[in-house]
């Protein structure tokens, strides 16, 4: 997938020592994504040297206070990040609430880090008043992320979206499960075992509206692939996520729209092991 401009792949995509991976941390206050008021660092530490709170943080503070492996400092926009190395030491907004930073193994920014388990460790006030406060998120790195087969890989994938139905005026997540099946008989269970976590790369959404006035196209593009590659997540089941605002639909700036509320049809588009794949049609309503 892509942040910013430059290809990165999430957490839970079983990331290599020598990938940008990409570590997201959600701030949720009260059912809403809201900023934290200052964000002081994020802090990257072994997981199995630290398995209790006690060796990062100081006891009188709860704050962090040994020595990280890397850290990132300052702030940036994440429609900013380019992948060089001058944009590894920063945290990245992606929206309201929802912050990043990348571990750099492609520019090795963080050092050539060993397959292992580590926490990432962020620093925040959420409010003018409140106290400096940390929240601990962990990740591994993996060293078998590169396999090999003495066949090729026979995959079988199931799209499904959710939400079928929409309200005009909602800013909702149009979410396309992936079922992944390896049809590979032959397989060991292990190699199967890998496709559980997600492995789908370059997801893209194209949404159409589908007509019925006969004055008007039989349909019309409402975003397209490009439109949502810069948007997309990926969670840890394959499922793809691309929030959607609906007021697009009635600000004037799609021509030969018609009324924002109709019949409207989501195709995804993703890579898997090196093929490109397009689900068929699935519909929903917005009314």
């Amino acid at each position: 997938m892509k942040f910013g401009t430059a290809a990165v792949v999430e957490r839970y995509q079983r990331p290599g020592t020598l990938q940008r991976v990409l570590l997201r941390n959600n701030f949720i206050v009260n059912g809403t994504y809201q900023d934290p008021y200052d964000i002081s660092s994020v802090s990257l530490f072994s997981k199995a040297s630290n398995v209790s709170p006690e060796t990062i943080l100081d006891t009188s503070t709860q704050l962090v206070s040994a020595t990280p492996l890397y850290s990132w400092s300052v702030s940036g926009d994440a429609s900013a990040y380019t992948g060089v190395l001058a944009d590894a030491s920063a945290f990245y907004k992606e929206s309201d609430g929802r912050w990043a930073v990348v571990l750099d193994g492609v520019n090795q920014a963080a050092g050539n880090l060993a397959a292992k388990h580590y926490i990432e460790v962020w620093t925040a006030k959420m409010t003018a008043a409140s106290e400096w406060q940390v929240f601990i998120n962990e990740f591994e790195l993996f060293q078998d992320s590169i396999i090999t087969t003495t066949e090729n890989v026979l995959l079988k994938t199931k799209t499904r979206l959710i939400p079928n139905k929409v309200r005009l005026g909602e800013v909702v997540n149009l979410k396309v499960g992936t079922e992944i099946t390896v049809q590979n008989k032959s397989l060991s269970q292990s190699i199967k075992n890998m496709f559980n976590q997600s492995v789908i790369s370059d997801a893209q959404f194209l949404v159409k509206k589908h007509n019925l006035d006969s004055n008007l196209p039989a349909w019309v593009t409402v975003l397209d692939y490009s439109d949502t590659s810069a948007g997309m997540s990926i969670t840890s089941d394959n499922t793809m996520l691309y929030l959607f605002d609906t007021s697009v639909l009635t600000n004037g700036s799609i021509p030969d729209l018609g009324a924002g509320t109709g019949t409207y049809s989501v195709e995804a588009k993703y890579t898997i092991l090196g093929e490109t794949i397009i689900s068929p049609m699935m519909h929903f309503t917005v009314s």
